[in-house]
């Protein structure tokens, strides 16, 4: 019955439409579209069709992110993870790092091998807000795209997972979770699922015996005993002996300590590439809390509070409005974003001209062409896709370099499956700047 409802609405819409491309969209599926198409380098525009509409960006909210940091936190920032001492304690002071690994960690605490302390202190106190916006998917927690965002990141907070034929209960030594099998041996492909289930991991599905060695990744729920587990494991590395304590209030951590060792992280260039290019929700989620507690606000107790930030430096780096946008989060898993493809097509444009984030965007030929929905896009094509249940989006630049274009494609779709609105979106911008 809803079906039938909303296919009367598309209907309607579409009756009312004399734009030929937006009748030749909405003849594909009866999904709602919205996109804008034009000159990077003035004011014409190709074509549009109800981009003044609020939708739902999905991972194109990442450009956003990205654009910011760069103007705000600069190309070169680099997150700073330090370790201080005092007359009795050690201090791990954690930045939010999303690229710091247990690695980086073992090698800052280095001037601590084979010692005894009493005390080894994790400032947790950089970000006072939930590890997850409040906005995500309920199913999400737990994925390895959801992990918890915190101070404290540490190697992509995901735990990893090799899946056994098992009715037992075992436990993963490397980070002490408790994991409960119930996986079957099968001789046709693997489908293992894993979840969680109170302090539990349960895994159930079927494991072909040539995937054995395969691991599974699954993200913590509480980032605290992961984190802990991490620690413990660097200071088993170099033999050190001490309690760990975790403080989030700045004001209880010792006074005048005096700096040892510092880890930073590369430049913010070099993080957002790859980042952009794996649609990396943990980087772009930790740069929004990063653009946040850089503002110097500290009134930002909630993830939604950071949207008068994102518009107030969009407004001072770029000039532009977002009047009604909503930005709830910087990766986009939350679908109550939300932006007109119009203001986002203005902050792209501008965007065009950041090296730093033009380098960063996949590319067809590579990147997108790895989703076969993305096959019919145009070979000069420079872009960030964004998918969310019932949604599919595309945004980025396109066209010869003489006259390069910026769109913005945006489906909040009824109906179809996504990779059925990708084509549709690809076979659209084919059309327009594939010649």
């Amino acid at each position: 019955m809803k079906f039938k409802i909303y296919l009367c609405i598309a209907v309607l819409i579409l009756s009312s439409c004399s734009n030929k491309n937006a009748k030749w969209m909405y003849k594909q599926k009866p999904a709602f579209y919205s996109y804008i198409i034009g000159n990077v380098n003035n004011t014409h525009i190709d074509t549009a069709y109800l981009p003044e509409v609020y939708t739902t960006p999905a991972s194109c909210q990442k450009t956003v992110t990205a654009l910011v940091a760069l103007k705000s936190l600069g190309p070169d920032f680099r997150y700073e993870t330090k370790l201080y001492k005092t007359k009795k304690d050690f201090i791990i002071q954690f930045a939010g790092d999303p690229t710091l690994t247990l690695d980086n960690l073992i090698s800052l605490l280095t001037p601590l091998k084979n010692k005894n302390i009493r005390h080894l202190i994790l400032d947790a106190s950089i970000f006072q807000l939930p590890t997850h916006s409040l906005n995500i998917m309920m199913d999400d927690p737990g994925k390895p795209y959801a992990q918890p965002v915190s101070a404290m990141n540490i190697d992509q907070n995901l735990i990893h997972l090799k899946p056994q034929i098992s009715n037992d209960i075992t436990y993963n030594h490397d980070a002490g979770y408790k994991i409960k099998s119930l996986v079957k041996q099968t001789d046709e492909a693997s489908a293992v699922n894993f979840y969680w289930k109170g302090a539990t991991i349960i895994a159930e599905g079927v494991l072909n015996s040539k995937d054995h060695d395969k691991t599974f990744k699954i993200s913590p729920l509480e980032i605290e005993p992961y984190v802990l587990n991490k620690v413990k494991q660097a200071m088993r590395e170099l033999k050190i002996k001490g309690k760990i304590i975790i403080i989030h209030d700045a004001t209880k951590l010792p006074k005048h300590p005096i700096l040892v060792n510092t880890i930073y992280s590369e430049k913010l260039s070099e993080i957002i590439k790859p980042a952009l290019k794996t649609s990396d929700n943990l980087v772009f989620d930790s740069l929004y809390l990063k653009i946040l507690h850089s503002s110097q606000n500290e009134g930002i107790k909630k993830w939604e509070d950071g949207d008068k930030v994102i518009k107030a430096l969009i407004k001072q780096h770029f000039n532009l409005d977002m009047n009604n946008a909503l930005f709830v989060d910087g990766s986009g898993l939350s679908p109550y974003n939300r932006i007109q493809p119009q203001q986002l097509f203005a902050l792209l444009k501008q965007g065009y001209h950041i090296k730093e984030f033009t380098d960063a965007l996949p590319s067809t030929g590579k990147e997108l062409s790895s989703l076969k929905e993305m096959n019919h896009l145009p070979q000069n094509i420079k872009a960030k896709l964004g998918s969310l249940p019932g949604i599919s989006c595309l945004c980025g630049f396109g066209g010869k370099e003489s006259r390069p274009k910026t769109f913005v494609v945006m489906s909040n779709s009824f109906a179809p499956p996504l990779k059925d609105s990708f084509i549709v979106i690809s076979k659209f911008i084919k059309s327009h700047l594939g010649k």
